[in-house]
């Protein structure tokens, strides 16, 4: 399976959003380092006490991020899980076509290295604007065990990540592959319909999608996430509590203003009323924005029902979204209250 590039270039968007949130600057000396170990996911990293933390699960994906106190560096551990053994050379060509796609890319160096206690992988250094209007630098020490794949890298500013070698290779270094994992990657689904019974609600979940991501994000009110093997594109149902009596052409417009003020670079495309497939309406709004260091492009669609507005979104990769959009709409306009 190819890797796309909700693997690699959103992982670097994290990156960029979270370090160009701030003024650039001299970098910190090193600090002493905080230990974080996953057996779920079989490693451990060490990263300067006093940066914050991010981890997020997205079907066969896992995310975890470190950012220092003022934005200008940022760590990254990405594991992938495939369904076949993983070859690094191969793993490394699938990472490197999707990099070089990247706006103002430019390759500074690449070649084999060995990190922590002896873990064999590729090392790739270089540049690269993910639609930020900011290039970073970037490096990333791809490693392969079994049907594991991963991602380890620091990225910033340029002139930040020059001065931050020290802090960037002993990040990089102190990652280590623990003996055994316990996470066991969700199963696509055949194909055919969730439904909540404790909710009142089903929607259709296409063959080949993970619905197995169940209230594992700690979004308040969510209920599912259905999501590609990729992790994007993904339909994700949240409950939320309303006013009796609230109606659609009230609450559609005032959720729509809201949203820019919780999306970075919010633009509205289009909303208003729509009927879904089982005759109930809907309203509908479509947008991009960043949210959370993503760059996505998605839809927003309330059901109101008694005192309940269900949320049924639908979030792609801007440059995938039109191709996305056919089957984020089956997903969508399948949405059926019981």
């Amino acid at each position: 399976m190819k890797v796309r590039k909700v693997i690699v270039l959103s992982l670097l968007a994290i990156l960029l959003l979270s370090t160009f949130s701030c003024g650039t600057g001299g970098a910190a000396a090193p600090t002493p380092m905080t230990l974080y170990e996953s057996t779920e996911h079989g490693f451990s990293i060490e990263y300067p006490e006093g940066w914050t933390k991010s981890a997020q699960g997205l079907g066969a994906l896992f995310y975890l991020t470190f950012t220092d106190p003022e934005g200008r560096l940022s760590a990254m551990v990405a594991v992938e899980y495939k369904t076949e053994e993983i070859i690094l050379a191969d793993y490394v060509t699938e990472g490197k076509e999707e990099m070089e796609s990247t706006p103002q890319f430019e390759l500074i160096s690449e070649g084999d290295v060995t990190i922590g206690e002896g873990i064999s992988g590729y090392e790739i250094v270089g540049k690269g604007d993910l639609g930020t209007g900011e290039v970073g630098k970037f490096t990333f020490v791809v490693l392969a065990r079994e049907k594991q794949g991963f991602w380890v890298g620091v990225m910033g500013e340029p002139t930040d990540f020059d001065q931050s070698k020290e802090t960037i290779d002993a990040i990089v270094d102190s990652f280590k592959l623990l003996p055994t994992y316990t996470f066991v990657p969700p199963t696509p689904s055949p194909g055919g319909t969730y439904t909540s019974a404790e909710h009142g609600f089903s929607i259709s979940c296409p063959a080949g999608w993970m619905e197995a991501m169940e209230a594992t994000t700690g979004r308040p009110g969510e209920v599912v996430t259905l999501a590609s093997a990729e992790g994007i594109p993904s339909v994700t149902v949240s409950l939320q509590p309303v006013e009796e009596g609230t109606t659609l052409a009230e609450f559609g417009p005032q959720l729509s203003q809201s949203l820019g003020q919780h999306w970075g670079d919010y633009e509205l495309v289009s909303e208003g009323e729509i009927i879904l497939d089982d005759g109930n309406p809907a309203y509908e709004i479509v947008f991009s924005g960043t949210m959370e260091g993503y760059s996505l492009k998605g839809k927003y669609v309330v059901v109101i029902r008694g005192a309940n507005a269900f949320f049924i979104t639908g979030f792609s990769m801007p440059a995938h979204f039109e191709q996305d959009e056919a089957v984020l709409d089956e997903v969508i306009y399948s949405f059926h209250l019981e």
